[in-house]
């Protein structure tokens, strides 16, 4: 049996439910950093661990690179079906489906996401939308092109502020957003009403603070201080 696919359109997470029965390898050509990378599986637990050809033997390793694996969505798979030699090497026994589950959206740790005020903009990479992320696109992307947090985002898409910014950590992943520069905040515009009935509002922009003086050149202050030495030493 040999299988074949694309994160973009099989997620990792669903990918290990259906070898969850199954003993083989399952390879990513590229898909981790442009290396490739090999799983060993017994009736889907994962046994063994290959980044171009090297074992990675440290579970703490591994589960970071099915982190960043599955936060990518994207990138060719194959597995292929085979029974392990009982000489094969046993780095670990790990649950494959129980541990991509456990880095859902839900565990993510609170250092991963962004930070609530930060305010993202679409890349403008122009990367293209995955399969997977196009129902999280349809939702926050209209509302980005000014550029928005997840302060922002929360009440209007009426989502907790947890979900958005896990939201906005998978568009990250994969490109399609991207922190907006502090100088391509836009002026808030700034609504004045009148007094009296029938006054018309009106907008106006914050106007940019006066730059300071710029300081005299060293040349002229050295020599208004030498004139003043000298001055002194006269008199």
């Amino acid at each position: 049996m040999a299988l074949f696919g694309d994160l973009e359109h099989h997620a990792l997470a669903d990918l290990a439910k259906v070898l969850h029965t199954q003993t083989g390898t399952l390879f990513f050509h590229a898909s981790y950093q442009g290396r490739t990378l090999e799983l060993a599986l017994r009736q889907g637990r994962l046994r063994a661990m290959y980044l171009d050809g090297f074992p990675v033997r440290e579970p703490s390793r591994v589960r970071d690179i099915l982190r960043q694996l599955q936060a990518q969505a994207r990138g060719a798979f194959e597995f292929h079906r085979q029974n392990l030699a009982a000489g094969a090497p046993n780095f670990y026994d790990l649950p494959l489906v129980d541990l991509l589950q456990e880095f859902g959206e839900a565990y993510l740790p609170e250092d991963q996401l962004p930070h609530p005020e930060t305010r993202f903009v679409p890349s403008p990479a122009g990367a293209r939308v995955p399969p997977s992320l196009a129902d999280a696109w349809a939702l926050v992307g209209p509302h980005l092109a000014p550029g928005a947090s997840a302060v922002d985002l929360a009440p209007r898409v009426g989502l907790p502020q947890r979900e958005v910014l896990v939201t906005l950590h998978r568009l990250r992943a994969v490109d399609l957003i991207a922190p907006q520069r502090a100088g391509a905040v836009p002026h808030r515009a700034v609504t004045v009403s009148g007094q009296g009935a029938g006054m018309a509002s009106t907008a106006a922009h914050f106007a940019p603070a006066a730059p300071p003086p710029a300081p005299a050149p060293l040349l002229g202050r050295l020599l208004g201080a030498l004139r003043r030495f000298t001055g002194a030493v006269s008199a």
